[in-house]
């Protein structure tokens, strides 16, 4: 685009003429060059800046056109919108062009005629030309400037202006009018203004002779001359000449009235005559008649309409008296004009009549001109509003300077008027101290008087010099018909009212406001502070208000607010005012608040304040209204207003619709934040309402929301007697469900009856409690019972206690008053308790082998910064409020006794044990934690986060990783392979900087980590070297950040290496894809991950964040972990060998049954990496123990510290033991999982129906299931066993600790077990007195019976016997001790990698068995005996003489049977003692009843001993006792029948030992004495045996076959006691 060049007016020419050369033909070139140079002569270029040269080419061709034709009578006019198709060239404005005799006024007139119809003028240039045409008007020649020979009358002028678009005809067609019309009034003016010019000579000569005439009218000679100097003075270019007309009196003799002189009218006059009114004298007041009428030779005024031409004022009209030569008045001479910029400018001093006036006003005043105040008149003259000079009667003018003196003198503002002759107009002159002077005074002024005059037109005129005082002249046009009567002094005050010194009246505030040492303080800081704009729009008085706010804000203050109603506003108006310092707020950040509060912004203006000081403080004034429309009660409003908006704005609010509360309810910000934290909750137990629906329910229900708030508060404040408070919850809770009746909405129904239900579901709220600085707490914290909570989600809680605030929420859930569990920093934000209450199933389980159950937590940090800093600071301060929060309402122990929380009501039992750990995103923040602990004074100190710097480092003692790989090494085990001395290939989930992941890789040498990945790269190393690959696993682990791209890849075998996961795809080498089995060349990251994960390896280690493994009967959203839906595989796809579960979550419950019903091996995540959770209980507990020997002053804090870390490898032996323990007791119940599936039926049947399990949450076999795996001969699988194991023993530890077992003298050495010798050793006294005793005793005594027992032990005990579990648990610790079952257990498990793992399993089920039988015995026997220490001393000693001679009592198959297993397992590898003792054990169990036979009895031990084995060999009863531990039973009831067998049996052969021994005998051997007894009963004995031959010779004997034979036995044993000598 080619645009023409401005930078000077001949490279502008040079642009168009080019063109001109380049686009005309030669004939025209010339021509138009030439018109160019005539037509832009006098034109400013710059308009044209940016023009394209060729719209300017046809602007000339278009112009040229347009004068080729004129015919010289009036105005040629062009309205047109230039377009390329028509006219060659284009603008975006409409063109003016018109064509006119060249003149005067034309540009200036035209100029004025746009303004007046508001039209906007964007170019303006006016071309004059010589121009030769012929007799029609056409163009001949058009001549250069340089000649102006030519007669003035051939000039024209071509004027073109560009303006608005205007797109209409119509208007087109009124401005042309306009236009013309303007035009012919220049023109007209212009041809008489030589004609008006003499005028003032013929008017001289009249005047000349009435020096001679002496009449009625006599005028002084010096006023005649005055006047004659004064047309001289006119005519000399001092006066532009409009008009002019002669008047005259008609009917002079009785004057009624004055009229033109038709044929005098010149100028405008001819066309405007309205401008001269006849006037009629009998409608004239006294004053205007005498002023027309005087012995004034002549007198000014203004004409009553405003001018066309050349300015758009009101003309200036100059009569001058008309006498005929009687000297009498018979009409005037006027002259219509507007004085000349030279009358202006010239001295009063200088010109006629005003000089007269000037020397008047200076006689008068008898001040000398050459002091201060004679050169301040002096000056008041010179600058006096000319036109009003000539109007206003010297007295009058006298009176106004002096007054203006005055006033100037003293800074003040005064009014002065003037009427002018005809009452036409009121000139108002305004004096204001120059300094507050401005556009809105001005305004405010004129407003005054146009309402007071009614006026019909107003002018002004601004004068401003050095003088103290600005001056502006106020010209108001009245309307002729009204009768104007006006109180200069009423006007004055209400000018002054305005004009008087905005600082002046801030001076009178202040002191009002604040006194006088104060005012003078701010009036020395802020009085001129203020902007004009905010003086224009606020008062002082209000100005001293908002003082003190900018006070505050600049003294530190954030934000500081004013919340008001303007006097002259409607009601349905508010302002409201924010003040911060330094810089202007943000309107983004604030209109949101308003919006959410429920107003509609109308206006905003913003106001800068700087002190004297130069500080600045921003005030911004926001105009609202209420988007309800609602009527706001601001002084009911105003704190809650003002306090919710400084919440919101500081961040200690949340900015939504719930806030609209406080328009709507005149709700305060903490009670509208009580109402959003519960919809935070409904949110988090999925309520399927949105957050802007409950926000909704509960502002369109206010009289509900105001009751729910009375309630909570009635509930919960301290203040209140909780009498009181009940009886006023239960009126409030009626009048709520009334109220309800009237909520048509069933989704608001629901919403309003849960906020109701959580209210009464919340046991504690820290709701009143108040922070540091003496405010509200900005987190709220409720303490629920979530089983009083509808349709909350499962697994329900027993306590559960939520945090809100607007930078964090979360949930901290709990198992039992005794729980604990990590915290973790989620990033679910919309359903982080889903994530928790997944967790905290988890934990419960995996809390089973420790005191408490499980607890879990989880927050969300709401706004964290981007930066890695500053990411991390605001999640640790939003982790320190979460514990805050936590520990706010939570029970103290103090001195031993429970200290509730300040402030807080409580609903609900004693509880003081909380205590956490950490979790994913928390692993170094237990310092913090305990930091806050120590800091409240709770009693737990800084064993309240366990991990802390004087803790246990998981990370560094391995402990997670190591208790998962106790699982890992048990599968292999069970497998045959030694996984640490034999190599293993393995595939993994993390990284060697990871807790879990990088220990877990580094506890066997022999590992080959042929591939793993996390959220960052892909490790592949297909042939690993096992020593070598450990060693830089090493190397990365120590580093002190490490990832799989820092691994040396000259140490990564052929094929392999390190792959970025944000790479397009990965190429696989020849050794990659044998490993996986594929034939593909490359695969997408994570196509390559699922590849890994579906590889044949031994072992897969999770140790990394993430669900890799679903099974196939769930989708991905089943899974809920998004990030890995690409990459996730089933467990049917699943190919490794073990599984270890070192991180939670890695595989679904599912996909573990799936896994391990095709085969593979694995427990569940709580069961591999249930150590760290141990771990943590186990410091815990110490410290609670070691802490308060701290306190009492038998322990330094430096001691205990050093006694904690020396004992790590103790702590970390304890744990994992029970890791070790747990996972046997796993195996052992997966051996024996298919015969004991109908136990297990009965123990999910039980733990279902008594509430303490969901089987389907928990994905347990339903009994069709059950039914079907028992023909599939599939058992459960090792993860549901898991689950059952955990979940046996939280119910068996919780249920001995409600029971007296805990108090059992002989049970304080359980508690032994639990902690290190270190502290057993040297404070067993304090050990006993534990704080947790009870629950450490339980917990260990639980965790004892099920690991050795088994998981249905005790279900089946209590059904078959009816026992309660602590009379088992009681029964158990006797025979577990008597039999010394802990030493021969501890000594099958020192054969680990000795025996097969088979052989193990299987000696531990025979010391199961027995222990089994001797619990059931002693609960029999001994059901209200079951005291520890007698039944020790009873039963050990003889327990251990039987079993010692045990070989030499038995006889027969019996002996051989035993023999022959012994030799086996020494054979095996087993020792002799550990071998008599399982090859014993069936017999062994006989020796309850035996002491039992032989306390009954007469004789040695041993005697009672042989008799009783000799029974058993001689009748069969241990192959019959045999026969019914073979039995199947395929029923409960069976398996009761065979239980019930077992006692008939046991019972019957030891009745008949003791009445064998009763018997008196001669023979002196046993076997005399029993072939005697034998032969005494040999009718029975011969129908016993006959009996056992047809069992013998029976495939499948029934259950009623052993009911009969049984009872022949107990005839026998009758028979053999009545036989007994009395």
């Amino acid at each position: 685009m080619k645009v023409v060049d401005t930078r000077s007016k001949t490279q502008f020419l040079e642009s168009i003429k080019t063109e001109i050369n380049e686009k005309l033909p030669k004939a025209e070139i010339k021509d138009l060059c030439d018109f160019a140079d005539e037509f832009f002569l006098s034109s400013f270029v710059g308009e044209f800046e940016g023009r394209r040269v060729s719209d300017l080419l046809g602007l000339i061709v278009s112009a040229r056109k347009f004068i080729q034709h004129y015919d010289g009578n009036g105005a040629k006019v062009a309205i047109f919108d230039p377009n390329l198709e028509e006219h060659g060239w284009q603008s975006s404005h409409t063109t003016l062009m018109i064509m006119q005799k060249n003149m005067p006024f034309i540009v200036d007139s035209l100029r004025m005629t746009l303004a007046s119809r508001e039209v906007k003028t964007h170019t303006i240039q006016y071309a004059s030309f010589q121009i030769d045409r012929d007799k029609k008007g056409k163009l001949k020649t058009l001549k250069a400037q340089k000649h102006k020979a030519h007669d003035a009358s051939t000039g024209e002028g071509l004027v073109f202006i560009e303006v608005d678009r205007h797109t209409d005809d119509a208007s087109k067609k009124s401005l042309e009018e306009c236009i013309i019309a303007v035009l012919d009034d220049v023109e007209e003016t212009v041809n008489d203004y030589s004609v008006m010019q003499d005028k003032t000579k013929q008017i001289r000569q009249q005047l000349e002779s009435l020096k001679s005439i002496k009449g009625k009218q006599s005028f002084d000679d010096s006023e005649i001359t005055e006047t004659l100097e004064f047309l001289d003075w006119l005519a000399k270019d001092h006066f532009a000449f409009l008009g002019f007309a002669d008047l005259e009196i008609q009917d002079s003799k009785t004057i009624h009235k004055m009229v033109p002189v038709k044929g005098s009218e010149l100028g405008i006059i001819k066309s405007h005559p309205e401008q001269i009114e006849p006037i009629d004298f009998k409608k004239l007041t006294a004053k205007t008649k005498n002023a027309i009428l005087n012995s004034q030779l002549i007198t000014f005024a203004k004409a009553p309409e405003r001018s066309t031409v050349h300015r758009p004022a009101y003309p200036d009209c100059i009569a001058i008296k008309r006498i005929n030569d009687k000297g009498e008045i018979i009409g005037e001479h006027c002259f219509y004009g507007l004085y000349t910029a030279k009358a202006y400018t010239q001295s009063p001093n200088e010109i006629p009549i005003l000089r007269r006036k000037t020397e008047f006003v200076l006689e008068k005043s008898e001040l000398n001109v050459n002091d201060y105040r004679g050169k301040e008149l002096v000056q008041l003259l010179n600058v006096y509003p000319r036109d009003e000079l000539f109007q206003i009667d010297q007295n009058m003018l006298f009176d106004n300077l002096m007054g203006t003196l005055f006033v100037q003198e003293r800074r003040q503002s005064r009014l002065f008027m003037r009427e002018d002759t005809f009452g036409r107009f009121v000139t108002c002159l305004v004096y204001v101290p120059r300094e507050i002077y401005n556009t809105a005074i001005r305004i405010k002024i004129q407003t005054i008087l146009m309402d007071h005059f009614h006026g019909l037109d107003v002018e002004f005129n601004t004068f401003i010099s050095e003088s103290v005082l600005a001056r502006t002249q106020i010209t108001i046009k009245l309307d002729p018909e009204e009768k104007q009567s006006f109180n200069i002094n009423e006007l004055e005050e209400k000018i002054i009212a305005v004009t008087q010194s905005w600082e002046d009246e801030l001076e009178a505030s202040l002191f009002e406001n604040y006194g006088e040492e104060t005012a003078n303080i701010y009036i020395n800081k802020y009085r001129s502070a203020f902007s004009s704009s905010y003086r224009e729009e606020f008062s002082s008085r209000r100005a001293a208000n908002d003082i003190e706010h900018i006070e505050n804000v600049s003294n530190g203050q954030n934000l500081c607010m004013s919340f008001y109603r303007a006097l002259d506003e409607s009601e349905e108006f508010l302002h409201f005012k924010l003040f911060h310092a330094d810089q202007p707020v943000t309107l983004s950040d604030v209109m949101p608040i308003f919006e959410n509060m429920g107003f509609r912004v109308i206006g905003e203006h913003p106001y800068e304040c700087i002190d004297r000081a130069g500080r600045t403080v921003w005030i911004h004034d926001f105009m609202l209204t209420a988007n309800s429309h609602k009527i706001i009660d601001i002084n009911k409003i105003r704190n809650s207003f003002e306090a919710l908006f400084l919440k919101v704005w500081e961040g200690n609010a949340e900015n939504d619709s719930f806030n609209r509360l406080v328009i709507s309810a005149y709700m305060n910000w903490r009670q509208i934040a009580m109402l959003r934290s519960y919809a935070r909750y409904m949110r988090q137990i999925r309520v399927s309402n949105s957050q802007r629906f409950i926000a909704n329910t509960v502002v369109s229900n206010t009289h509900i929301s105001g009751l729910l708030i009375e309630l909570f508060e009635s509930r919960f404040n301290p203040e209140i007697d909780l009498s009181t408070a009940n009886e006023k919850c239960e009126k409030l809770e009626e009048e709520f469900l009334a109220a309800l009746d009237d909520v048509h909405n069933l989704s608001e129904d629901k919403i309003l009856r849960l906020y109701l239900d959580l209210i009464k579901a919340t046991k504690r709220t820290n709701y009143f409690q108040k922070n540091e600085q003496g405010d509200y707490r900005y987190d709220i914290a409720f303490k629920f019972h979530p089983r009083l909570i509808p349709n909350v989600p499962l697994p329900v809680p027993m306590y559960e206690i939520f945090i809100y605030s607007p930078r964090i929420e979360g949930v901290h859930l709990r198992g039992g008053k005794v729980a604990r569990g990590g915290l973790r920093w989620s990033d679910r934000y919309e359903d982080y308790r889903t994530e928790v209450l997944g967790l905290v199933k988890a934990q419960q389980v995996k809390n089973a082998v420790i005191v408490p159950v499980g607890a879990k937590g989880g927050f969300v940090a709401k706004h964290l910064p981007q930066d890695r800093e500053g990411f991390m600071k605001e999640g640790i301060a939003c982790y320190q409020i979460f514990i805050r929060g936590l520990l706010s309402i939570t029970d103290n122990l103090v001195d031993g006794e429970v200290v509730k929380p300040e402030g807080v009501v409580c609903h609900d039992d004693d509880d003081f044990y909380l205590v956490v750990a950490a979790d994913k995103g928390t692993a170094t923040f237990s310092d913090i934690a305990n930091e806050i602990s120590l800091k409240k004074g709770h009693w737990l100190g800084d064993a309240f986060a366990s991990g802390g710097s004087q803790g246990y480092d998981h990370k560094k003692m391995g402990i997670t990783a190591k208790g998962a790989w106790v699982g890992v090494q048990r599968h292999f085990r069970e497998l045959g392979h030694d996984i640490q001395t034999t190599p293993f290939t393995a595939i993994g989930i993390g990284d060697m900087a990871g807790d879990v992941f990088g220990n877990g890789m580094l506890l066997s040498p022999c590992t080959k980590l042929i591939a793993a990945f996390n959220h960052m790269h892909i490790f592949f190393d297909p042939d690993p070297d096992p020593s070598t690959s450990f060693d830089e696993r090493k190397r990365l682990f120590d580093l002190p950040r490490s990832s799989w791209e820092d691994y040396s890849k000259d140490l990564i075998s052929e094929g392999g290496g390190v792959f970025s996961r944000n790479e397009k795809s990965i190429k696989l080498s020849n050794q990659m894809q044998g490993f996986l089995g594929t034939t593909e060349k490359q695969m997408a990251p994570n196509q390559l991950i699922n590849a890994i994960l579906k590889a044949q390896a031994d072992l897969l280690w999770i140790g990394g964040i993430g669900t890799y493994v679903m099974s196939s009967k769930e989708t991905h959203a089943d899974v809920g972990d998004k990030a890995n839906d690409a990459l996730r595989i089933t467990g049917k796809e699943l190919n490794v060998k073990v599984v270890g579960e070192g991180g939670n979550l890695g595989m679904t419950q599912l996909s573990r049954i799936e896994y391990a019903l095709k085969g593979g091996l694995l427990n569940t995540d709580f069961i591999d990496n249930s150590a760290g959770v141990d771990c943590s209980d186990h410091e815990v507990n110490i410290k609670i123990l070691l802490n308060e020997i701290l306190v009492n002053g038998d322990l330094t804090e430096k001691q205990r510290n050093k006694l904690l870390s020396d004992m790590t490898d103790n702590v970390s032996d304890l744990v994992l033991k029970n890791n070790y323990r747990q996972t046997q007791a796993i195996s052992i119940a997966h051996q024996d999982a298919l015969p004991r599936m109908e136990e297990y039926r009965r123990l999910i049947n039980s733990m279902e129906n008594a509430g303490k399990l969901n089987r389907s949450l928990e994905f347990l076999p339903c009994d069709d299931d059950i039914t079907e795996r028992k023909s599939m001969n599939k058992g459960l699988t090792r993860p549901e066993l898991s689950v059952l194991i955990s979940y046996v023993k939280g119910d068996l530890k919780e249920t001995l600790n409600n029971s007296s077992l805990p108090d059992e003298d002989h049970l304080s050495e359980e508690i032994k077990e639990v902690f290190p010798a270190q502290i057993t050793r040297k404070y067993n006294k304090e050990l006993l007195n534990h704080r947790l005793r009870r629950e450490i005793i339980s917990t260990q005594v639980a965790n004892d019976m099920v690991n050795h027992m088994g998981i249905t032990f005790v279900e089946r005990l209590k059904q078959s016997t009816g026992a309660t579990p602590a009379s088992i648990a009681l029964a158990y610790i006797i025979a577990r001790d008597v039999f010394d079952l802990e030493k021969w257990w501890t000594e099958i498990e020192s054969l680990d990698h000795k025996v097969p793992s088979s052989l193990q399993l299987k000696m531990m089920s025979e010391l199961m068995s027995l222990i089994r039988r001797a619990c059931r015995w002693l609960i029999r026997n001994r059901r209200s005996e079951l005291n520890v220490v007698e039944n020790m001393e009873r039963f050990r000693e003889g327990i251990r003489q039987i079993a010692k001679c045990l070989p030499e009592f038995l006889t027969g198959s019996s002996k051989e049977t035993f023999e022959s297993q012994f030799n086996e397992l020494v054979k095996d590898g087993v020792s002799e003692g550990l071998a008599s003792r399982v090859a014993g054990s069936s017999h062994l169990y006989a020796a309850l009843g035996i002491i039992e036979a032989h306390q009954e009895g007469d004789g040695k031990l041993e005697t009672v001993a042989s008799i009783y084995y000799l029974l058993g060999n001689r009748l069969d009863l241990t192959w019959f006792g045999h026969q019914i531990n073979t039995l199947t039973p395929l029923t409960h009831w069976q398996a009761l029948a065979r239980e019930a067998f077992r006692e008939d049996l046991d019972w019957q052969q030891r009745a008949l030992t003791v009445g064998l021994l009763k018997l008196k005998s001669e023979s002196q051997t046993i076997e005399d004495q029993v072939d005697g007894w034998m032969e005494q009963h040999s009718d029975l004995i011969d129908r016993w045996k006959q009996m056992l031959t047809e069992f013998k010779a029976s495939e499948d004997a029934e259950f009623s076959m052993y009911s009969v034979a049984l009872r022949e036995l107990l005839d026998l044993a009758q028979s053999t006691v009545h036989a007994i000598p009395k």
